[in-house]
């Protein structure tokens, strides 16, 4: 057989004509096998569940073929053309779904949801007054909206001292003492919320404190009188002032108003400025007094726990009653001390009878109410849950 040349124009025709069957056939191919195709894209996604409004929500989706990726979210709509991809939406107030939809070439669609609650910051509300007299005990009551957050710590402080605060079905309450001032002043209080996701909330409020009075008082009171005060006995009795409130417990011991131990008459004011001795330094009343017949009978002023009964230089025949959340009332000069220390008394017990002992000059009850070891005017209290 011989071998017969082919032209080269020939030659560039015939390879034009096998790729063009070629390509028909490929064609061909792809669309037969797009229409043979049924099968939905898998889908894997990552979403989180809950974080706080506003927050960035990433959401990771991964599908086992090039798709096209669809998400909405409230009325945010994305889209995306892709295999793998990361979406970041913001967090809307509330539980609402997001919803994935993947469709891939040849038409096949899936649609997975999911839901992703944003969580409000807490809104405080703060309840005080807006302005006390110098020494009054200052109570604070804070409520806090129920926006589905988790909060970690709560907190009130004067002036950037933290306060004991108790929860109550109400509010969260904190009670501070005040200084002794003849000066206008005026205190910040300022509550704080932290949540779940580190968030703080603050709210303050400025309290005006009216001054004391600049008037003092000159006692007059004999040398015998003086006598019994000495170094000695005041150490004693501030050490043992200390002692008590150390042994103080954490929570409220009482559940009812506060009330007057006795029905005296008012001798001496609270936070009265006095002299014991002509020229002598200037000090406050740190109690009211009460003047009324000696063995007239004195009431615990609430439910409580005796940490100190027992007769002293100073102070003479001194009860002081533990009522928690480190708040003790204190009686001085009784002639009859009727509690043991450790013992519980209830609102209204009879603990004790009017005297003169002590450094006083006739019957009365000096009654104080503390905070800790600062002391606080003892009507605020009276007929008070709180002050």
């Amino acid at each position: 057989m011989r071998y017969r040349p082919v032209a080269m124009g020939t030659r560039r025709r015939l390879a034009l004509t096998l790729l063009a069957l070629a390509s028909t056939a490929l064609a061909t191919l792809s669309v037969s096998a797009a229409l043979r195709d049924t099968t939905a894209p898998r889908l894997y996604y990552e979403a989180p569940l809950r974080l706080a409004e506003g927050a960035s929500a990433e959401l990771f989706i991964s599908a086992d073929e090039p798709v096209t990726y669809v998400v909405t979210y409230g009325a945010t709509r994305l889209e995306e053309v892709t295999q793998d991809h990361t979406f970041v939406l913001a967090a809307l107030a509330g539980a609402n779904p997001v919803v994935i939809t993947a469709t891939d070439g040849a038409g096949n669609a899936t649609e997975v949801s999911s839901v992703i609650t944003g969580v409000p910051a807490v809104e405080l509300t703060l309840s005080v007054p807006a302005a006390i007299r110098s020494g009054d005990p200052l109570g604070a009551r804070l409520a806090l909206s129920d926006s589905g957050a988790v909060l970690v710590d709560v907190s009130l402080s004067l002036e950037g001292q933290e306060g004991r605060t108790i929860n109550l079905e109400d509010g969260t309450y904190a009670v501070f003492a005040t200084p002794f001032t003849v000066d206008p002043l005026q205190l910040t209080l300022t509550a704080a919320a932290t949540d779940e996701f580190g968030r703080i909330v603050e709210v303050s409020r400025v309290i005006a404190v009216q001054p004391l009075s600049v008037s003092v008082e000159q006692l007059a009171l004999s040398a015998e009188t003086l006598a019994v005060v000495t170094p000695e006995g005041a150490e004693l009795e501030r050490a043992t002032l200390s002692s008590a409130v150390a042994q103080g417990a954490s929570d409220p011991l009482w559940r009812e108003p506060f009330l007057m131990p006795i029905a005296g008459r008012e001798s001496s004011g609270f936070a009265d400025a006095r002299r014991f001795a002509a020229g002598g330094r200037v000090s406050y009343h740190n109690g009211l007094d009460l003047a009324a017949p000696k063995g007239t009978p004195v009431a615990a002023t609430n439910d409580g726990r005796v940490l100190v009964a027992g007769p002293y230089p100073i102070k003479g025949g001194w009860i002081l009653i533990d009522h928690g959340f480190g708040l003790f009332s204190l009686y001085f000069h009784l002639s009859e001390v009727g509690v043991e220390v450790g013992q519980q008394v209830k609102r209204g017990d009879i603990i004790g009878l009017v005297g003169s002992t002590g450094l006083s000059t006739g019957p009365h009850l000096h009654w104080e109410m503390r905070l800790a070891e600062t002391p606080t005017n003892p009507l605020s209290w009276v007929d008070r849950l709180w002050p």
